[in-house]
C-alpha cells in the first residue's frame, strides 16, 4: 500500500510505541558484543605487555618512554598473532552485529504488517539472514576503503613530515591536496551510506542475496530519493541532539550522561528501524496495517 512520507513518520512512530521490544536486539547487541571486545583487549593486551617479562606488567607503574617500548617490543614479537586477532575479533563483531541487526529488521517487519512482533521473530530473522548480511556489510565496507584513492595523489606528492611534527605551523607541500582528497573521500562515503541505506532492509524483507539487496537498495533510492534522504536527515539529527543533550548536560551528571548513553539503544536504534522498514514496505506497496485501527482494538493488545 502506498503512503506519503508524513503518514510513514506516524504509523511508524504508532508502530514503535506498540512494540517497544524492538529494543532488545539491539540490547543484546550492545553486551554481545562488549563481552567480545574485553576478551579481545586482554588478548592484546596480554600480547603487548607479556611478551617479555612473561608476566603482566602493570603500565600505570612503567615511564612513557619505556610504555612506547614495551609496546612496540610486543607489537613486534606478535605481530601475525596481533593481526590475525584483530582480523578475527573485527569481523566477529560484524558478523554479530549482523544477526541482531537482521533480528531487528525482522521484528520491525512483523509490526509493521501484523501490529505486534515477539522475540522469537528476532531469532527467527538473525539465523536467517545475517550471514547474508554480514557479506553484505563486507562488500559496503570494501566499496568504502575503495574511496582511499582520492587521497592518494595528495599523499604522493606530499612533502617530508618531519618538518610539521617539529614545527606545526610549518608549511608541508602537497597539505592541500592531501586536505582535499580527505573530504572528497568523507563526501564519498556519506554518499554511498545514504544511497545504500535500504540494502540491509532489502536483504532481510524480502531475502536477498548480497549484490541483490545492493541493486535493489540502489534502485529504492533512485525512486525515492527524498523520503530516504528525509528519513537518514531524521536518523543522523537525533543521534546528534542525543549527543549534544549529553555533552551540555551530562558531562558532571552521571544520572544525565547514563541516560542520554542508553538512548541509542532503547529509542533511537529501535525507532529507525522501524521508519526504515515502513518506508521500504510502503515503496515496494506492500500490505500494511492501518496502525489507528489496530490500536484501537482492545483485543489486539
Amino acid at each position: 500500500m502506498h503512503e506519503d512520507f508524513g503518514t510513514t513518520l506516524n504509523r511508524g512512530f504508532k508502530t514503535w510505541t506498540r512494540n517497544l521490544n524492538i529494543c532488545i536486539p539491539f540490547i543484546l547487541n550492545f553486551f554481545v558484543s562488549l563481552i567480545v571486545y574485553v576478551f579481545f583487549f586482554g588478548l592484546m593486551g596480554f600480547l603487548l605487555f607479556a611478551s617479555n617479562t612473561g608476566s603482566i606488567a602493570d603500565p600505570s607503574t612503567l615511564p612513557p618512554a619505556e610504555l612506547y617500548k614495551m609496546l612496540w617490543e610486543g607489537f613486534r614479537d606478535n605481530m601475525a598473532i596481533s593481526v590475525l586477532a584483530i582480523i578475527v575479533f573485527s569481523l566477529l563483531g560484524m558478523f554479530l552485529q549482523a544477526f541482531f541487526t537482521a533480528g531487528a529488521i525482522g521484528m520491525a517487519k512483523k509490526a509493521s504488517e501484523t501490529g505486534d512482533t515477539v522475540l522469537s521473530d528476532m531469532f527467527r530473522s538473525g539465523s536467517k539472514n545475517a550471514f547474508r548480511l554480514f557479506l553484505t556489510s563486507l562488500l559496503v565496507t570494501m566499496m568504502l576503503l575503495a574511496g582511499i584513492v582520492f587521497i592518494v595523489p595528495g599523499a604522493l606528492t606530499i612533502g617530508d613530515l618531519s618538518g610539521l611534527i617539529m614545527n606545526p605551523e610549518a608549511v608541508v607541500e602537497g597539505m592541500g591536496a592531501l586536505a582535499i582528497g580527505i573530504l572528497v573521500w568523507g563526501i564519498y562515503s556519506l554518499t554511498i551510506n545514504i544511497v545504500l541505506s535500504l540494502a540491509p532492509y532489502a536483504l532481510v524483507i524480502d531475502e536477498l542475496d548480497p549484490l541483490d539487496a545492493l541493486k535493489t537498495g540502489y534502485r529504492f533510492f533512485k525512486k525515492n530519493k527524498l523520503d530516504v534522504f528525509l528519513i537518514w536527515i531524521i536518523t543522523v539529527g537525533l543521534a546528534l541532539a542525543n549527543g549534544l543533550l549529553g555533552e551540555l548536560l551530562g558531562s558532571e551528571n552521571t544520572l544525565i550522561s547514563g541516560i542520554t548513553y542508553i538512548i541509542p539503544l532503547l529509542v533511537l536504534q529501535p525507532l529507525t528501524a522501524v521508519l526504515w522498514t515502513r518506508l521500504y514496505l510502503a515503496g515496494e506497496e506492500r500490505e500494511l496495517y492501518n496502525h489507528y485501527d489496530l490500536l484501537s482494538d482492545p483485543d489486539g493488545f
